[in-house]
């Protein structure tokens, strides 16, 4: 496996001002429909449909370090995806000196 990068915003500014004081706020990052997450100051990216069901996360609540699907209360840990016998798709972030950047990793054959 090997991870790219991808820049999603420039400053902690930004990443507020996309939050736009809600907890949860969707982004397209290379072409991924994910959900920027702020949960006691940490951001956090994650995948912005529900393993369950498909359903988007978009009005999902943060609680002890959990996200929790609006539509059947399904919740998985911010930290590593886990919850209900399923998993979430969790995606670093990297902050750098020109911003912050999303890990998405993929299959290489080098």
């Amino acid at each position: 496996m090997k991870t790219s990068w991808h820049k999603f915003a420039s400053n902690e500014k930004e990443l507020v001002d996309l939050l736009r004081g809600k907890e949860c706020a969707p982004l397209r990052v290379n072409s991924t429909s994910v959900l920027l997450v702020k949960h006691q100051n940490s951001f956090h990216l994650v995948k912005n449909r529900c393993p369950h069901q498909g359903i988007t996360l978009e009005n999902a609540q943060c609680e002890d370090g959990h996200i929790i699907c609006p539509w059947h209360h399904y919740s998985f840990s911010l930290e590593h995806g886990r919850g209900g016998g399923l998993y979430l798709d969790i995606y670093p972030i990297e902050k750098r000196e020109d911003g912050y950047y999303a890990g998405f990793e993929k299959f290489s054959v080098f």
